[in-house]
């Protein structure tokens, strides 16, 4: 299979982890600009900016059963784009009983950008059920999804102006691949201009895999 059409001076961050037995994976992109970065500038990157910030947030989200383990970047301006990975063992603080694998708070990225159906958004492997709104299946609590928001905020400013070597992080980015079903000829890239957390628990079912399903 072809690789898909490069969106430009992207760089593509894989976040995973797991939730005891149950893996987790956000797919994040960075604008840059300067010189196009190596495989050392990438895991300066990793390691200086997105991990600490990542852990930052993560520590103070995440269900204490919860770890992040890996980051991989990868520059999508060529087929041959560098690539770089940074391991990590960071755990959530949040205790009490687990969420289910499935559970998640999802973040939609606003954009200015006019379009239809699905828009920019993440899946985060955020809260426990804990954190969940009183007498409440459908909703997570007010308190926790405001302390979401307020640290997803900061997160996304602190991951982008940040300059390894001569390369130029600019900022969180969303790639837009398809249009009406359709795979674009030249992805369009739009700068994340805010976020916003939903307060319903939503479901990652689909993106778990069927391994022994």
């Amino acid at each position: 299979m072809p690789p898909l059409p490069s969106p430009g001076n992207v760089v593509k961050v894989l976040t995973q982890g797991k939730l005891y037995d149950a893996e987790w994976l956000n797919i994040w992109y960075v604008g840059w600009s300067g010189a196009t970065p190596d495989s050392g500038t990438l895991e300066s990157y990793l390691t200086t900016a997105w991990k600490p910030e990542w852990d930052t947030i993560f520590s103070a989200q995440a269900s204490t059963e919860s770890t992040t383990d890996l980051y991989t970047a990868i520059d999508l301006s060529s087929d041959t784009g560098a690539e770089a990975s940074a391991s990590d063992s960071q755990e959530g603080s949040r205790t009490g009983d687990v969420a289910p694998g499935s559970a998640c708070v999802v973040a939609s990225l606003e954009i200015n950008r006019r379009y239809r159906g699905g828009h920019p958004r993440k899946y985060l492997p955020f809260g426990t059920a804990g954190t969940y709104a009183s007498a409440s299946s459908k909703f997570w609590d007010s308190g926790f999804i405001d302390s979401v928001q307020t640290d997803l905020a900061a997160f996304i400013s602190a991951v982008g102006g940040r300059t390894e070597g001569s390369t130029n992080f600019t900022e969180v980015v969303s790639v837009s691949y398809y249009t009406g079903g359709a795979l674009r000829v030249t992805p369009v890239v739009d700068a994340v201009t805010s976020v916003a957390v939903r307060t319903r628990i939503c479901s990652q079912r689909r993106r778990l895999g069927k391994v022994d399903g």
